[in-house]
């Protein structure tokens, strides 16, 4: 009964009227007298159709005008299938080691990571959204999502040596691997796509933010508005690394505001979105490690690929195809509602009953006797 609504409830009280225009209708109808008739031939009384008929009609039209005013209003569902949609963010080290050779032509590490994610963008669907985030000491975006596969290419080339952009001057310089707050950033550019009731006011950013540094949580406080939506599924963040993955919990991590990665882990996990990290060292913190197998399978933050062994085009592309069969688009059934109008089925009936009325009137054979 929930799915009923009616527009205008008032409406009903015209069906009150109903009984007191058929008598009036049937005043004015005495003015001819079938009295005897009656007397004379049964065979002249009037028939079913000419006593009551117009009285019906009458009733139905008055009726199906007053529904029709009412409108009765009810859901109506179906369903639509659609290809999933992924958020992933590519976040990219940009760090002065990834500039030392790779062991293959010409071509230096960063070379060498770049041309897998560019096998990755490849692979994705085009509706997905997939954005950049570089870092070193520090983390800048890069290329926020986009749809555009020729705007997602061209910022990517913007990292490599060649391009001598200032982007690629700026984190080349720097010697540190900030996964943690790269990773953070990447995060926090989900929460700005997200629809305007449901963003987190950037005092409620800096809380959450706080509250990742420093020593290890067992559970991080999320947001209700995050809460609300279910935040982070369909969601993925690829950090690429060549440098020692530390949790970052010390007081001088504390002092510079980076986050606790593990922390940010433990964020990403309850939120429901997806972290897959690739190292070329293959120097990953033991706690890290634990926090990537906390938890039930299918409910994990994601998977470390070590990269320890020999680092090559085929390697790094065979490990970005295996993170494309991870994040597969699934199909999805979506059930939608809407609200459907009675008011014209009823506003027909009225007219298809006045204009039986009106052949009542004129057809020689049901007209009144007078």
């Amino acid at each position: 009964m929930n799915d009923l609504a009616v527009q205008y409830p008032w409406a009903f009280l015209l069906l009150a009227l109903i009984p007191a225009v058929i008598y009036a209708r049937k005043r004015l109808e005495r003015r001819t007298d079938f009295s005897g008739i009656f007397l004379i031939s049964g065979n002249l009384r009037p028939g079913g159709v000419r006593s009551t008929g117009r009285d019906v009609l009458c009733g139905l039209f008055l009726g199906c005008s007053a529904f029709a005013v009412a409108n009765i209003q009810y859901s109506s569902y179906w369903q639509r299938t659609y290809l999933e949609s992924k958020w992933i963010m590519l976040v990219q080290d940009l760090s002065g080691s990834m500039n030392r050779p790779s062991g293959e032509g010409r071509m230096t590490l960063g070379d060498v990571a770049l041309a897998g994610a560019r096998e990755f963008v490849e692979l994705r669907g085009k509706d997905d959204l997939i954005g950049v985030v570089a870092f070193s000491s520090y983390a800048k975006l890069v290329c926020p999502p986009t749809f555009d596969r020729a705007i997602l290419k061209s910022k990517l080339g913007m990292l490599g040596k060649e391009s001598d952009s200032p982007v690629f001057r700026q984190l080349s310089v720097g010697g540190a691997t900030n996964a943690s707050y790269a990773s953070w950033v990447a995060l926090c550019v989900f929460f700005m796509l997200l629809p305007e009731e449901s963003q987190l006011s950037f005092e409620e950013l800096d809380d959450l933010r706080f509250a990742l540094l420093g020593k290890t949580l067992r559970q991080v406080s999320i947001p209700e508005e995050l809460k609300r939506i279910n935040f982070g599924h369909g969601m993925a963040l690829v950090v690429f690394t060549d440098g020692r993955i530390e949790p970052n919990k010390s007081e001088e991590d504390v002092r510079k505001g980076i986050p606790n990665f593990v922390n940010v882990l433990g964020l990403t996990r309850q939120l429901g979105v997806r972290v897959y990290l690739i190292s070329v060292t293959g120097e990953v913190n033991r706690e890290i490690e634990s926090a990537f197998e906390d938890g039930e399978p299918d409910r994990r933050t994601g998977q470390i690929f070590y990269m320890s062994g020999r680092f090559d085009r085929n390697t790094i592309e065979e490990v970005y195809r295996r993170i494309d069969d991870m994040e597969k688009n699934r199909l999805l059934t979506q059930l939608n509602k809407r609200k459907r109008d009675t008011r014209w089925m009823f506003a027909l009936a009225a007219l298809c009953s006045l204009c039986v009325f009106g052949l009542l009137e004129v057809i020689p054979r049901y007209r009144r006797i007078g």
